[in-house]
């Protein structure tokens, strides 16, 4: 069966309010639609623009065709137009939020003292390339590392730097916090910073954190747009 474009979709999270708790697994009954005003961030009020602003949203891209959508890749197609203004990403799985670190459910992890942490189950939807983890059972924040990427089965993440933390099986695994994240601004789905989100069966779903900076004393603009793109290979 071929994969119709009209059954590749992008959602909303759970928890879609601003804020520490912004975030979440994906909500199937909020559809993002493009070209439409304010879809993903509020509209910059005049005091924000003095200010300045960094705002956060959870976004989630997910396929509704009988066959699945592999090798997913995303990337900022095209960035604002107001020079004073910018969006970057990273990856987002189903279980992180915005403010805070979040354990991992359903699933224990084995922590080595290399680059590689194997899952007990398949965990390629709750975490994703780009976001922090850590052995939570004994370790803390500081212990954490960034996800370099995610098995096909999703039982074996590669990490960006060897755990330095304990060591050992059946851990607890947590999240960190997502404004504490590296984000990027990959331009082209071949550039290194390309999110790789892997693979998608009927109605999964793989989410991508945006984040919009707003610079202070920036003067007023309209229509500050931006696209962020998801395609397979």
């Amino acid at each position: 069966m071929a994969i119709l474009a009209a059954s590749l979709k992008w959602f909303q999270c759970t928890t879609w309010t601003e804020g520490a708790t912004h975030g979440g697994a994906v909500n199937t009954s909020v559809q993002i639609t493009t070209g439409v005003s304010q879809n993903i961030f509020d509209n910059v009020t005049d005091a924000e623009r003095q200010s300045g602003i960094t705002m956060y949203r959870k976004i989630f891209f997910r396929n509704e065709n009988a066959d699945a959508y592999n090798n997913v890749k995303a990337w900022i197609q095209a960035n604002t137009p107001d020079t004073q203004t910018a969006v970057s990403i990273t990856g987002a799985g189903s279980v992180s939020v915005q403010g805070s670190d979040t354990v991992i459910p359903t699933t224990t992890f084995t922590f080595a003292a290399s680059v590689t942490v194997t899952a007990s189950a398949d965990c390629h939807l709750q975490v994703a390339e780009g976001e922090r983890i850590w052995n939570s059972t004994n370790d803390t924040a500081a212990a954490a590392r960034i996800i370099a990427s995610i098995s096909s089965d999703g039982l074996t993440i590669t990490l960006t730097s060897a755990y330095a933390g304990t060591t050992g099986a059946a851990k607890q695994g947590t999240v960190g916090r997502a404004d504490a994240n590296t984000f990027v601004s990959p331009d082209t789905e071949v550039h290194a910073d390309v999110l790789n989100l892997g693979n998608l069966v009927q109605n999964a779903s793989i989410g991508v954190w945006v984040k919009y900076v707003c610079n202070s004393s920036a003067d007023g603009y309209t229509d500050d747009t931006f696209t962020v793109r998801a395609t397979n290979s």
